[in-house]
């Protein structure tokens, strides 16, 4: 398993399109490396995020925000 994903593989990990990467991109929930790859567990950790949100609202946002130590 790769441990950098392209834009395109993050999209479709995410199950979203490249423009919502692109836009997770530029609010800093994303850094891609200087060679435009992003680090899988950045993705994964975003994935686990958004499935939070669909499942729990507004709740498992705060939860999922707070910052860890």
């Amino acid at each position: 398993m790769q441990n950098t994903l392209s834009l395109d593989d993050a999209a479709e990990l995410l199950g979203c399109s490249p423009a919502f990467v692109r836009t997770m991109i530029t609010k800093g929930r994303l850094e891609p490396d200087t060679d435009g790859q992003l680090q899988r567990s950045q993705v994964e950790a975003l994935a686990e995020l958004i499935a939070k949100l669909k499942d729990g609202g507004f709740s498992a946002m705060v939860s999922g925000m707070a910052p860890e130590d």
